[in-house]
Order: C-alpha cells, then structure tokens, then sequence
C-alpha cells in the first residue's frame, strides 16, 4: 500500500530532479562561446556536445522498460541517478572535445531511468484526468529549466565558469536523488515482477510499433517537440554570436518564451472542464502552428527582424503547454501494453525527436533568424497535418 503522503509529494520531487537533468542542457547554453573557446571548439562542435546527450538519451529506454519490470521503478531510478551525476562530473573535469562527448553522452544514457521509471510510476497512481492535471502541473514546473536555466547559467558563468554549471547540475542532482530515496514510491511490487522473455518483449514492441494511434501521437507531438530542440539548441548561438547579446539578455529571452509555456500548462486544469482530451489536444495545435505561421511569415518579409522571432517562439511555446500533458497521456491510453514497454517506446521515439531537432539545427543554422524559424514553422505545420491524418484513419 503506497502511502498518501509519498503519492503527493513524490511527483513533486521527481519534477525537481528532472529539471536537474533538464539543466543540464539548459543551463551551459550561455556559456557555449566560453567553453569553445576554452576546448577549441568550432561552431559545430558546440553543438554536438547538445546533440550527443540526445543520442545518448534515445539509445536506452527500451532496456530500462525491461529493467524496470524486473527490478521495479525505484533501483532503475535510483542508480540511474548515481550514475548521471557521476557523468555530469566528468563534465565539468573534461580536458578536451573527445571527453566532454563521452561525458555528454553518459549523462543523456542516464536519463532514461528517470523518464522510464518516474513516469511509469506517475501514469500508474493516477486516473486519467488527474494524471493529466499532474502532468501538466509537472510540465510547468520542468519547464524553469529552459526558461531560467540560461540566466542561472549566465549568473554561474560570471561567478565562476562553464565548469562551475556542471558542479551545481551535479550537487542539484544528489541532493533530489537523496530525497527520492526516501519519497519514491514502488508502484510495480516483487509480486509483479516476471523474468525477462526476449521474445514476449520483442512482440509487445512491434505490437506498439503497429498500433497507429499510439504512433501517429507520438509524431504528432515529436514534431512539435523537434522545433523546440531547434531553438534551445541555436538559439543562444544566435543571440550571443550573431546578434551580440549578453548571454544574460539571452537569459531573459529565453525565461519570457517559456513563460508562455507555464502560461499554457497553468490552463490545461480549466480547459479540462468543457474540452476533451483530444480538444485540449487541437487548441495547443492550432496555436502552435499560429506561432509558427508567425515565424515564417516575418522571417520572409523582414529576415532580420529579432523580436517577431521571439514572438513566434512564444506563441508557439503557449500551443506547447496547452497540448503536451494531454498528449503524453493519450499516447499512454493509446495501448494495454505493460506500461513500462509503453513509457519506455514513448521515450525512445521522444528523444528521438529531440535528436531531430539537434541535428537539423547543428547542420542548417547559418547564424540568421531564418534558419531558426523555417524548420519550426516546418515542424508546426507537419504536426497538423500529421494529427488530421490521424483523425481520418
């Protein structure tokens, strides 16, 4: 029997854990010119010390869904932590290119024992609409990282350096993974627990794989969620390099576009009254493509214009928050799989998208507001079509 207290307060702490991983993304982006110039990094470069954490973090659910079924929720979660603060460590003590990469991609591996674990567990104490008001609740709260992690960053940078970002991720880290120690409920018990069968796993992933509905949400979402990964991952480049902002200025722009975020998040408990799920689903849709419509509109007819970007991105961070906890859990109703083949294939095909949006941003940022802003209109616009392609199947 899980305890009252622990099923109120472990969301919470999970959430500050999470954005402890989160950070550690976020919170370095101010200081990407100083760490290429302190490691001799080109442009590029730079940017694949974001896009390896999302490999890193893409490769692993799948195991840890099998992990967590055979050792339950807590261990998985709990070493799993250890061992992104081990790695988020070796960060901070890299000497060259080659073992910041090799640390980035631990750290992102890391992650999905939190993702994997901490969400099974969350999907597994709550009904639906409750789920989805927690999740929603979790989702503004996750979102700090992003929208202050660069101006903590930048306030780091000035008092010590990108190394001194990766010290506080790390003691951040220890701190929540102590608490959760204690708070972390075990939702799937020993008596639950069966032995690991290949085959049986392999069948409930292809029976995921082939479940439309389950697939098509998750695209539907991926792609929204892969014009995020664009900005967060050139963004910075773009303000500090290219527009020569402070990297604090940075930290205020980017705390004002997820603000919007918070906005979107903080209505999902009062839209839930008159819209359905698959409502609240379309509202966040329809303005997120408005944001992108936004985008490509200004960067067509005044392609260096600043603050109609930041706009655009806002509008589409507010569409974000208002669809994304109600699609986390309509993906999760989408199948009767064991919930942790669910939350793991979820993971794999959502990091995958953050893969997406890295590695079209390392390769198609130019340094100009176009070539932020032409492949998130994109990814809004894919997203709408993608989710009407779904209504008609």
């Amino acid at each position: 029997m899980i305890s009252k207290s622990k099923s109120l307060v472990f969301p919470i702490i999970l959430v500050l854990y999470e954005i402890a991983t989160c950070l550690s993304n976020d919170m370095y982006l101010p200081a990407l010119p100083s760490m290429m110039q302190d490691l001799s990094l080109n442009t590029q470069q730079a940017q694949w010390t974001l896009t390896a954490w999302f490999i890193g973090s893409a490769l692993l659910p799948l195991v840890m869904g099998v992990v967590c079924d055979y050792y339950g929720r807590r261990p998985t979660l709990l070493i799993g932590g250890l061992i992104y603060i081990a790695s988020t460590m070796a960060c901070a003590l890299a000497a060259n290119a080659q073992g910041l990469l090799i640390a980035r991609f631990i750290e992102g591996a890391a992650l999905p024992s939190m993702m994997v674990a901490g969400y099974a567990c969350i999907h597994e104490l709550y009904e639906t609409r409750e789920a989805i008001r927690i999740l929603a609740f979790m989702g503004s709260i996750t979102v700090l990282a992003p929208a202050l992690g660069p101006l903590f960053g930048s306030i780091v940078l000035y008092l010590s350096s990108w190394r001194g970002i990766f010290w506080v991720i790390a003691i951040w880290s220890l701190i929540n993974i102590a608490f959760l120690f204690y708070w972390m409920p075990e939702t799937y018990p020993p008596e639950k627990r069966v032995p690991i069968h290949l085959k049986n796993l392999f069948m409930q992933y292809v029976r995921l794989f082939t479940n439309r509905q389950f697939m098509l949400l998750i695209l539907v979402q991926g792609f929204i969620f892969s014009g995020f990964i664009v900005w967060i991952s050139a963004g910075a480049l773009l303000v500090i390099e290219n527009f020569h902002y402070r990297p604090m200025v940075f930290g205020v722009i980017q705390a004002s576009i997820f603000a919007a975020y918070i906005f979107g998040n903080a209505l999902v408990k009062y839209l839930l009254e008159w819209l359905s799920v698959h409502g609240l689903i379309w509202a966040g849709l329809l303005v997120s493509l408005f944001g992108g419509a936004v985008l490509f509109a200004f960067a067509v007819l005044f392609p260096d214009a600043f603050y109609p970007l930041i706009a655009g991105m806002a509008i589409y961070s507010l569409g974000s928050g208002l669809c994304f906890a109600a699609f986390n859990r309509a993906v999760i109703e989408a199948s009767d799989e064991p919930m942790s083949v669910r939350v793991a294939l979820y993971t794999v095909l959502w990091t995958a998208f953050a893969v997406l949006g890295s590695v079209v941003a390392s390769l198609y940022f130019a340094g100009t507001v176009r070539s932020i802003a032409y492949p998130v209109a994109l990814a809004a616009l894919i997203a709408c079509v993608v989710m009407l392609f779904k209504k008609k199947s």
